[in-house]
């Protein structure tokens, strides 16, 4: 599994791209992969690693993911869950028509919100976080 993360915002979301190959030329990542019991602990390893750094607003694209089985989805939760603790958001960008019937089959649509636009994504969370700021001033 390789990794792509882009800071947006001036830094206050992360946007993340899972995909098989990195091409570090033209910074991008393609190649489709899947998020099951092999990868699921990578995953969980990259989230964490931004929500530990202090950016608690994160994009996943989920465009390179053909397929997620439980293990896959365990990790989106826990993903969710450690964000949620933080106060933040996670935003599923873009899943593909399989993968997001299984978050919709799941229940888990209902939890973590889904876009298949980046800008009304990053509208979204920008919106969370001012409505968090003034219901909890730092």
């Amino acid at each position: 599994m390789e990794v792509l993360k882009r800071s947006l915002e001036n830094g206050k979301i992360i946007k993340i791209n899972f995909g098989s190959t990195l091409n570090d030329q033209s910074n991008t990542i393609t190649g489709n992969i899947e998020l099951d019991i092999e990868n699921q602990n990578q995953f969980i390893e990259h989230v964490n690693t931004i929500l530990d750094e202090g950016v608690n607003l994160v994009i996943i694209e989920m465009e390179n993911i053909s397929y997620i089985d439980s293990s896959g989805l365990w990790a989106l939760f826990e993903s969710h869950k450690k964000a949620s603790q933080k106060n933040g958001k996670i935003v599923l960008l873009k899943p593909r028509k399989d993968v997001k019937r299984v978050l919709d089959i799941t229940k888990m649509s209902t939890k973590i919100s889904i876009s298949e636009n980046e800008s009304e994504a990053v509208t979204y969370l920008l919106e969370k976080e001012s409505l968090r700021d003034f219901i909890w001033p730092r």
